[in-house]
């Protein structure tokens, strides 16, 4: 539970037994919400160390300090603050990972708003105070239908005397979002208006300018003048659409109080939908406050203090959430129109996906930046692949099988004994070898059609010309699309990325671990691009000829017309490809080639080329590529 600063120097706390009487109040407080939970953990004089006079961990545990409520009059509410804590983990965030769901909803917010502010900074505050909210809200029912329901009177409820005595901000405080924040409970809980915040919000933050004395242009190096002019009217314009987006995000307290109290009652029940809501009234508070010179923290920490780093799995399931991905609900203080600039590090490659749609890779990778790199790019690259990935086998020759009984024939001696159907052969009456003995024939059934799994071998281009991978990148995603759709149909895959000569790297062998596959296809050299003709070469040598039962599947792509491939620029093995294309059973280049440089050299040696228009159109003709080879 979230409380006014209060800053005291005392030693560490250790924790204590519980009392009687604080048995009693934890037993009430899991009566409200009928749910069983460990003992709480008492430390008193915590609250001075930890910032909050109680919090929450998982697994589902609370901890609370006993002496903070007694030494302001409140010792009997102790039950209405286990009821908080127990509340956060029924009702919100409920679970570990809808708690990181929610904080992620904030940063998409707060990115909207403060487009090259670390989104971390903040989402961790917007999400527990909508937390709290939910909590507090369903917990004053709770407590009103214990004490006999509308008889009585609001003032009386535990939760609303802790939130009378702990809510209220200092006199001189000009955190608006923590008034708007005192206001919606005033209206969750109807208060007369000024009984937890001033009846007027705090002004609005004064914006500081950022003044810097330009070096004149005459005491700049002549050859190095235009590129300054360049830069300076680079930065005239960031600062224009700066200010721009500083006037679009208009925050009205009394409204937003009114609109945060209506999320409240809506999203009672869903607190992942609802936090996109929260974070998009609630962000652009941040925002200037962030410039007028930083961000308030009042109150310093919420209740929520599990700071672990999002593990691989837990990426790959908040990433998924669908929740997660749709756009942001419209807030007249963060709706941008189409003349708005665009940030550069929106959508795949550069292209913006919408105001707030979801939170691309450098965004997310700066998010969790403690659960590293190379969980977050596969979690990222995995879920951004999902929608296209199908699980593609490939078909094998059918096997007729016998087994449907067929018409009567002739038992004749020489036949195996077992085969003479003796039911109708003693229908005769005598049993005459050759004469009278009947056999029943077998008729095939349909063929059976086998599927066996197919075989990937991948190279990727890295060269400088290729979008980074953390900076979402389409050839990435289209080569990831590529190996989960065979490791979906439970084939096999192996990826080399590729640079200038000699920079190459990837995996020696075919493989079906997801996290490897991802790995080899994120490698990124940024230098020149050169084929490796060497490496081709050594791996298929002295193979037989793919045939029916083993078939090879070769797919190189590439913003280039990789005509190195063919050995242009590397004459001594210019007979690689072709030599390699000869054991293959397809051999596919996907590129950015729009003079068809190699048009002629792969017609030559065999292989199919996928033209792009613009890398963009990687995924989906990786996509399309693999039901090819399904066939």
């Amino acid at each position: 539970m979230s409380a006014e600063p209060e800053q005291r120097a005392q030693p560490a706390p250790e924790t204590v037994p519980l009392s009687d009487e604080a048995r009693a109040a934890w037993e009430r407080a899991l009566a409200l919400w009928r749910v069983r939970l460990d003992d709480p953990r008492m430390h008193p004089g915590a609250a001075a160390r930890h910032g909050a006079p109680a919090w929450f961990r998982f697994p589902p545990s609370v901890t609370v300090d006993p002496h903070y409520l007694a030494e302001r009059g409140l010792a009997d509410e102790l039950w209405s603050m286990f009821a908080h804590e127990i509340g956060h983990h029924v009702l919100a965030p409920s679970t570990r990972i809808d708690a990181l769901k929610i904080d992620h909803q904030m940063a998409r917010a707060i990115t909207t708003v403060s487009p090259r502010r670390d989104a971390g900074d903040g989402a961790r505050r917007l999400g527990n105070l909508w937390s709290d909210l939910l909590v507090n809200t369903r917990l004053a029912q709770l407590q009103r239908a214990e004490a006999g329901g509308s008889s009585t009177p609001t003032r009386d409820l535990g939760i609303v005397r802790l939130g009378r005595a702990l809510y209220p901000a200092p006199a001189d405080s000009a955190d608006r979002l923590w008034w708007v924040y005192c206001r919606a409970y005033e209206l969750l809980w109807q208060l007369p208006q000024g009984t937890l915040c001033a009846p007027e919000p705090p002004a609005r933050p004064v914006a500081r300018p950022v003044a810097q004395r330009p070096v004149p242009m005459s005491e700049i190096p002549e050859e190095h003048r235009e590129k300054e002019r360049l830069l300076r009217e680079a930065r005239a314009e960031r600062e224009r659409v700066a200010a721009e987006l500083a006037g679009a995000t208009a925050t009205n307290p009394p409204v937003d109080a009114a609109l945060v109290a209506d999320a409240v009652r809506t999203f009672g029940t869903d607190p992942v939908s609802g936090a996109a809501l929260f974070g998009v009234i609630a962000a652009p508070y941040l925002a200037e406050q962030d410039a007028a010179g930083g961000w308030p923290l009042e109150p310093p920490v919420g209740c929520g203090v599990d700071d672990r780093p999002a593990t691989a799995a837990e990426l790959g399931r908040l990433l998924a959430d669908q929740r997660l991905r749709a756009d942001l609900p419209r807030h007249p203080g963060t709706v941008r129109d189409s003349n708005d600039s665009v940030d550069p590090d929106d959508g795949i490659d550069g292209e913006n996906k919408g105001a707030g749609q979801h939170l691309t890779l450098a965004r997310t990778l700066q998010l969790y930046r403690d659960s590293g790199k190379d969980a977050v790019v596969a979690a990222w690259y995995r879920t951004e692949a999902s929608a296209w990935v199908r699980p593609y086998t490939r078909p094998a020759p059918s096997i007729p099988t016998g087994g449907i009984p067929g018409p009567l024939e002739l038992w004749e001696v020489g036949d195996a004994l077992g085969d003479i159907d003796w039911p109708v052969t003693m229908r005769s009456g005598a049993v005459i070898p050759g004469v009278t003995t009947r056999r029943r024939s077998e008729l095939d059934d349909e063929p059976l059609v086998r599927e066996t799994s197919l075989e990937l071998d991948l190279y990727i281009d890295s060269s400088g010309s290729m979008t980074h991978p953390h900076r979402g990148s389409p050839a990435v995603l289209a080569g990831t699309i590529l190996a989960l759709s065979i490791l979906r149909g439970g084939g096999r895959v192996r990826v080399t990325s590729f640079s200038g000569t000699g920079e190459v790297a990837g995996m020696p062998r075919f493989g079906r671990d997801p996290e490897e596959i991802i790995a080899a296809i994120s490698l990124f050299f940024g230098r020149s691009t050169s084929f490796p003709l060497d490496l081709y070469a050594a791996r298929y040598a002295n193979l037989p000829q793919a045939d029916d039962e083993t078939q090879r599947h070769v797919v190189v792509l590439s913003d280039d017309g990789l005509v190195s491939m063919f050995g242009v620029g590397n004459e001594p093995y210019s007979g690689v490809a072709r030599a390699v294309r000869a054991v293959l059973t397809t051999g596919t280049l996907v590129l950015m080639d729009p003079r068809r440089q190699v048009a002629q050299l792969a017609e030559r040696d065999g292989y199919d080329v996928v033209y792009l228009q613009t890398m963009a159109d990687a995924p989906a003709a990786c996509a399309a590529l693999v039901a090819t080879l399904h066939g």
